[in-house]
C-alpha cells in the first residue's frame, strides 16, 4: 500500500513538468492542459469510494504541485482541492452505478464540474487576496482550457481504465 504512494509523488513531479515545460509549446488558444488535476481526479475517481485520507493525500501533494509550479500563494490551490476530493467522494457514494463501476459519461461529467468548480473558486480567491491580480471573467482561454483538460482528461480515463482492468485480472499486483 505504502508502494502506491512512493509512486504517486514522482508521478505528480513528471505530469507537473510536462505541464509547466512541454505543453507550453503546444497551447490551444492560450491554454495548456492541467496535468496535475487530471492526474489528481483520476486517482480519486478511480480509488475506494470510502477512502478519504488517500483523497486527502492526493489533495495536498496535487495542491502543492499545483501551488510550486504558479504564480499563486502556497495553500490555495491545496485547500481547495481538499474540498474538491472530499465532495467527489461524497459524490461518488452517493450515486449508485448499474453495470459499469465507472462509466465514462459519469467520469466526463464529474471532471468538467469539479475542474469549472477549481478554476473558479482558484479565480475568486485570488481576487480577494489582491484584487489587482487577477480579473474574475469567464474568457475564451478559460473555455480552451477547459476543452484541452477534457481531452487529455478521457485519454486518461481510458489508460486507467486499462491499467485497473489489467490489475483486477492479476490479483497479485494491485495498480490502484
Amino acid at each position: 500500500m505504502w508502494f502506491k504512494f512512493l509512486l504517486i509523488i514522482p508521478l505528480f513531479y513528471l505530469f507537473a513538468l510536462l505541464q509547466n515545460s512541454f505543453f507550453i509549446y503546444f497551447n490551444f488558444f492560450g491554454a495548456v492542459p492541467n496535468l496535475v488535476f487530471i492526474l489528481y481526479f483520476t486517482l480519486i475517481f478511480f480509488d475506494k469510494k470510502d477512502s478519504y485520507y488517500s483523497a486527502i493525500f492526493y489533495a495536498i501533494l496535487a495542491g502543492l504541485f499545483l501551488d510550486v509550479f504558479s504564480a499563486y500563494r502556497l495553500g490555495i490551490s491545496v485547500v481547495l482541492l481538499i474540498i474538491i476530493g472530499l465532495l467527489i467522494k461524497k459524490t461518488q457514494s452517493s450515486l449508485n452505478e448499474k453495470n459499469d463501476n465507472y462509466p465514462f459519461a459519469y467520469f466526463i461529467t464529474l471532471f468538467l464540474a469539479s475542474f469549472i468548480i477549481y478554476n473558479l473558486l482558484l479565480k475568486i480567491s485570488l481576487y480577494f487576496l489582491n484584487p489587482n491580480f487577477i480579473a474574475l471573467t469567464l474568457s475564451f482561454k478559460f473555455l480552451a482550457g477547459i476543452i484541452y483538460s477534457l481531452f487529455f482528461s478521457a485519454i486518461g480515463f481510458y489508460i486507467s481504465k486499462k491499467l485497473l482492468g489489467l490489475a483486477e485480472n492479476n490479483k497479485k499486483n494491485k495498480f490502484f
